[in-house]
C-alpha cells in the first residue's frame, strides 16, 4: 500500500483550530525567505545593485530614459527626478539651439571623475544613519597608473525599501565633480 501523503494542515486538539502541520522543508523555506527579506534591509545590496547596473554601461551625460529605467529600481523619487529633469533640459536645448551643445551631455554624473569608473567594491556601510553612508571604492582603468577614489552613496528609505538618495563625491584632484550628485543636479538644473 503506498505510503499516505501527509497533511500540511491538521487539526490542533488542544484548541480545536486548524493548524500547520510542521514540515521541514517549508520550515527551510521560510528560513530561507526570513533571511532574503534581512539582506535587503541591509545598505550596502541597494548601492551594489545600483553600481551593477550602473558601471560598465557607457553612461555619460544625463541618462537616456532606457538608462534611466535599468537605474530606477536602485534610486530615490527625487534622485530619479533630477536626473529626469536634466535629461529633459538637455532634450530641449538640442532641439532649441542645434548647433551648440547642450547641458548634460558629457561626463560622468555619477562618480568623481569625468571618465568615470570602470570597475567598484563597495565597502563597509555606516549603518547609524539614516541616510545610511556607503563608500564604494571606484577605480578607472583607462589611465596608467589605473586611478582609483571613494565615493559614499547615502542610503534611505523609501516606500518601504532601502534606495540611493545621493552620492557625495570623494575625488581629490582640481577637475572633477565636487560635493553630491543631487546638489550638483539641482544647481545646474536652477541655472546662473
Amino acid at each position: 500500500m503506498p505510503a499516505q501523503p501527509r497533511a500540511i494542515f491538521r487539526i490542533d486538539p488542544l484548541s480545536n483550530r486548524l493548524a500547520m502541520a510542521p514540515r521541514p522543508a517549508l520550515l527551510a523555506l521560510l528560513v530561507i525567505l526570513a533571511a532574503c527579506a534581512r539582506t535587503a534591509d541591509v545598505p550596502t545590496v541597494p548601492v551594489g545593485r545600483f553600481y551593477g547596473a550602473y558601471v560598465g554601461h557607457g553612461l555619460s551625460g544625463a541618462p537616456t530614459d532606457s538608462q534611466l529605467a535599468a537605474l530606477t529600481p536602485h534610486l530615490s523619487d527625487t534622485l530619479r527626478g533630477l536626473l529626469a529633469a536634466a535629461r529633459h533640459a538637455h532634450d530641449e536645448e538640442a532641439r532649441t539651439a542645434p548647433g551648440e551643445k547642450p547641458s548634460f551631455t558629457d561626463g560622468d554624473l555619477f562618480s568623481s571623475l569625468f571618465e568615470g569608473p570602470t570597475r567598484y567594491e563597495v565597502l563597509v556601510a555606516d549603518t547609524s544613519g539614516p541616510p545610511y553612508r556607503v563608500p564604494v571604492r571606484l577605480t578607472y582603468d583607462g589611465a596608467t597608473p589605473a586611478v582609483s577614489w571613494t565615493d559614499t552613496a547615502l542610503v534611505v528609505r523609501e516606500n518601504d525599501r532601502l534606495v540611493v538618495g545621493d552620492i557625495v563625491f570623494g575625488g581629490t584632484w582640481d577637475f572633477g565633480n565636487k560635493g553630491s550628485l543631487r546638489h550638483g543636479l539641482e544647481q545646474a538644473l536652477r541655472g546662473p
